[in-house]
């Protein structure tokens, strides 16, 4: 019955003068209304989803002694903490029936049911230039290198256990791996907090936000070896209530979901989220000036998104870019998440840019700058210079153009045959091991467990 709040809570505001029949048509028609305009916006944004083209520097991976010094091929391990936003709640949902779903298969952090050229995701775009890299999630089965311990209605005081469980779940499947491998961990929470702190200033307050980050990057820095930590602010959602003037079932929503951004106004949530922002950026700073020359540990803020309103799209609020619960991301959103943050993991910390909606270039990948390709912490940002074992092979954009590749006439018959021959030896060992094949499969099958959504009153 969960799934049917929005409804009820519909029937609930309007029973006293309709009549149940009356009531059910005047739900059903607002919901549609609102399904119809959200698709139009989707329609009419011409986004360019993915990117379609790949050609940066694929470098010599070999593990990187310096967090300082780390590139994305370097990288082993995706893994997220937060709440529903990361699991990719109601992305993909088609009605009111599936708004509770999740769909982590396209969440920005872990979805790995897309591709690059789909949908850009951080594990498909570190994939790239990492092809081993784990962590992944799927809408279909449970990974078993799934790392994305975010819960859907998680508030910031529940931080430190999600950081407990990755610990334990890192050092339970990759073993002897984990000492070795490099991860990169994505935070991102407070948005429950934000939508409760009008109850309770103490218990959803900023204090108990930057308290509980400390606990959990406490908790990541002591027990997860070799770790780039990447810390999202969370989203005012104020910003939210700009949508109601395009749909009821917004409006209707948020008095359910979000309770607080009706009891408080705006310059109200701003003064709150700044209190959030000054937590966040005071933890983070103790860390830095704690384990800044630290080789191993590093902890940054990725203000990509921390949206100051919802991105216009024809002088009117973008909701093609809310999922169709009027809340959460939509696909798009997840996109542009994906592209945003990736950008900003190469920009210094103290420039790094929050995405304009007047920005273009999406369907741009932006690879690792030639002149500092790591992931910029507080120590590289000032000063940066790569290794000399660096060494790049670029991936021609096309061979024939390539002067690189020129060869005497001669040799080519040589080439041909020794591919022909390659091509051969591998269709003959292909359909040796076909039958091996079906067989492990079947027997891996068991370990691949469907996924299971938990139901949770709290928006995020």
């Amino acid at each position: 019955m969960a799934r049917f709040f929005l409804f009820l809570a519909f029937v609930e505001v309007n029973s006293i003068i309709s009549p149940p029949n009356e009531i059910i048509e005047t739900s059903v028609e607002v919901f549609n209304q609102w399904k119809e305009t959200r698709n139009a916006f989707m329609d009419s944004m011409e986004y360019p989803m993915g990117f379609p083209n790949f050609n940066c520097p694929q470098p010599h991976r070999k593990s990187s002694e310096s967090v300082h010094q780390l590139h994305p091929s370097q990288i082993g391990v995706i893994a997220a903490l937060g709440d529903s936003v990361s699991v990719a709640q109601a992305a993909k949902s088609s009605s009111i029936l599936d708004l509770f779903d999740q769909f982590p298969g396209v969440s920005f952090v872990t979805g790995d049911d897309v591709k690059l050229n789909e949908q850009a995701t951080f594990i498909n775009i570190f994939r790239k230039f990492a092809p081993r890299i784990k962590g992944g999630s799927s809408d279909f089965v449970q990974k078993f290198y799934d790392f994305n311990m975010a819960i859907p209605g998680s508030f910031s005081s529940e931080l430190p256990e999600q950081a407990l469980k990755l610990a334990s779940t890192l050092k339970k499947k990759l073993g002897r791996e984990t000492s070795d491998t490099w991860k990169f961990v994505n935070i991102f929470i407070g948005h429950n907090d934000l939508c409760n702190i009008c109850n309770n200033e103490t218990t959803f307050g900023p204090e108990t936000f930057g308290k509980s980050l400390h606990s959990a990057l406490t908790i990541i820095q002591t027990n997860v070896p070799k770790v780039f930590v990447n810390i999202m602010p969370p989203i005012n959602v104020k910003i939210h209530s700009q949508a109601h003037k395009l749909s009821k079932f917004c409006e209707f929503s948020h008095r359910k979901t979000c309770s607080c951004i009706f009891e408080l106004n705006e310059k109200e949530y701003q003064n709150i989220k700044k209190q959030f922002d000054e937590q966040l950026n005071e933890v983070v700073e103790q860390f830095n000036q704690k384990y800044g020359n630290s080789s191993t540990f590093a902890v940054v803020i990725a203000p990509a998104m921390d949206l100051k309103s919802i991105p216009l799209l024809k002088n009117q609020p973008n909701i093609g870019l809310l999922a169709l619960d009027c809340f959460h991301l939509s696909p798009i959103a997840h996109d542009i998440a994906a592209k945003q943050i990736w950008k900003g993991l190469f920009e210094p910390i103290d420039q790094k840019t929050i995405t304009n909606q007047l920005s273009v270039g999406f369907d741009r990948f932006v690879c690792p700058p030639v002149e500092c390709p790591y992931l910029r912490t507080i120590q590289n940002s000032e000063n940066c210079e790569p290794s000399r074992e660096m060494r790049f092979l670029r991936v021609p954009s096309a061979f024939a153009s390539s002067p690189g590749l020129s060869m005497p006439p001669y040799m080519i018959p040589v080439f041909f045959l020794f591919g022909t021959a390659l091509i051969l030896l591998f269709v003959r060992a292909s359909i040796r091991s076909s039958t091996t094949s079906s067989e492990f499969s079947d027997e891996r099958h068991h370990l691949l467990l469907p996924l299971r959504a938990d139901l949770n009153d709290n928006i995020f």
